[in-house]
């Protein structure tokens, strides 16, 4: 019997202060590893679908798969993982089903002791790990045990690790990602207020820190390998001549973290003649190393850098892990500005000592540097050190995990209670974005892009003023009888 694969994202809500929604860059680059050897693939992104589960279920009725792979790359869409393996496994009985994904990497051991329906998962990355068991399936029956590196599964009530698997060293030995698999046309996929020529895409894999809140730096054993300069412009390229791309956003944690490569793609870039803009976050060390890279960035289409600040406090950095200090955000805010590239400054708030005061201070540091405050709820992701520290501190109180999405308080620290850090996050982004700058630089901005961001962010406040929710036009919620 031939062998067909599914590869699902399950039915998402999308975040109400973003209405941002890119497809899986993962699955695509598992799609088209599949295909490249041969097998036969299909993927579905449900939260473009009309009617998110129940046009799921229909497609699992119809498609007759008997290998579904499911992803949950954060913490926040747990449940929606979890619904989706239920309902394939009622529709699909004898289905194998593997689940992969940063979230279910680190959490595997209670994930497979919670779902039972779930077969295995895929430790870290899983392209080899996916196609290896796929072939291994051909002879064996899934009850059997299994010595495909990079599996964790449990038999019987046991729990079973298999050899770790050695991260892929060149990730230019991977295909093209499986653009090909996705309607790009989907009107849910949308960047909002940068436009239908804007595309999330991903090119590195990892960090090479140990901050303790970052999961990434946990799944990758604090590791970066990006894909060659050569090979990521070749990606814009793609994207701009099948699907009329021509804004990306490096959606990954890191993008500028190795200099050599930085070298190969402003190179690739230039040569290529491609026409267009662009924006990734970093850390301020990578640009203090290469600010004499920063106006080849800024002359190849690089308006904007979001900085990794989190913290001016050198406790709450400390307790990060985050080895940088208040002279080098200072200094690589300016050199940046200094090149006309705007300063996106990322900062957390509700460490374990965090107070209104703390909070004032770095907001209104970041005013002085920065174009745009992304003011998150420090959020203890289940698998990291900052964690483990906090649940044995007492302070964790809300284990819902779609509330992981650093807007919702989950735990409380020394000074503040969860209701208390909450009102302090919208007070002081409020206080922020409506600074009378902030209105002139929408309306009179010589520079495009900084209007295209506050009017963003003006759409935004506007349903905070009004005390409303923006309402996601296909969103239906999971069927209570899985």
């Amino acid at each position: 019997m031939p062998v067909k694969i599914l590869l699902l994202d399950p039915p998402h809500k999308i975040f109400g202060a973003l209405r941002m929604w890119m497809p899986s860059p993962g699955l695509m680059a598992l799609a088209a590893y599949l295909e490249s050897n041969g097998q036969t693939v299909d993927l579905f992104d449900a939260t473009t679908f009309d009617r998110p589960w129940t046009d799921l279920k229909n497609l699992l009725t119809q498609g007759g798969y008997n290998i579904v792979g499911v992803t949950c790359s954060a913490a926040t869409f747990h449940n929606d993982a979890v619904s989706a393996i239920h309902l394939v496994r009622k529709i699909l009985p004898n289905a194998v089903i593997l689940a992969g994904g940063g979230h279910l990497s680190l959490n595997a051991d209670h994930i497979l002791k919670s779902v039972p329906e779930l077969d295995y998962i895929a430790a870290g990355e899983g392209e080899e790990t996916f196609l290896e068991l796929v072939r291994w399936l051909e002879g064996h029956e899934k009850n059997q045990p299994c010595d495909v590196p990079g599996l964790i599964y449990l038999r019987n009530g046991n729990h079973y690790l298999t050899p770790s698997r050695p991260l892929i060293s060149d990730l230019d030995a991977l295909p093209m990602p499986g653009y090909h698999k996705i309607d790009m046309n989907n009107p849910v996929y949308y960047l909002h207020g940068m436009g239908p020529r804007a595309v999330g895409i991903s090119t590195s894999r990892g960090c090479g820190d140990h901050c303790t809140y970052c999961s990434e730096a946990v799944l990758w054993n604090s590791n970066w390998r990006g894909r060659s300069g050569r090979m990521v412009v070749e990606e814009m390229r793609m994207l701009n001549r099948h699907y009329n791309k021509s804004l990306f956003v490096f959606n990954e944690n890191s993008f500028n973290q190795n200099r050599e490569r930085n070298e190969s793609f402003l190179e690739n870039l230039g040569k290529s003649g491609l026409k267009c803009d662009f924006w990734f976050q970093s850390r301020v060390k990578d640009i203090l190393r290469d600010r004499d890279l920063l106006d080849e960035f800024k002359r190849l289409g690089c308006y904007e850098v979001m900085l990794g600040v989190e913290s001016i406090t050198p406790e709450t950095l400390r307790n990060y892990a985050k080895k940088q200090s208040f002279e080098e955000i200072l200094e690589a805010a300016a050199l940046l500005k200094s090149k006309g590239i705007m300063v996106m400054t990322n900062v957390m708030f509700g460490d374990t000592n965090d107070t209104e005061d703390t909070l004032k201070q770095i907001c209104d540091f970041v005013t002085r540097i920065g174009d745009f405050l992304v003011l998150t709820i420090t959020t203890p992701l289940p698998g990291t050190r900052y964690y483990s520290q906090a649940v044995k501190e007492g302070r964790v109180e809300d284990h819902d995990f779609s509330h992981y999405d650093f807007m919702h308080p989950i735990m409380r620290n020394r000074a503040c209670n969860r209701d208390e850090i909450l009102a302090l996050h919208k007070k002081y982004l409020k206080r922020y974005y409506t600074r009378p700058a902030i209105f002139f630089n929408m309306l009179f901005s010589p520079n495009p892009f900084k209007r295209m961001a506050y009017r963003l962010i003006m759409r935004y406040a506007w349903y905070e003023a009004r005390n409303t929710e923006w309402v996601q036009k296909n969103y239906e919620e999971a069927p209570d009888d899985l």
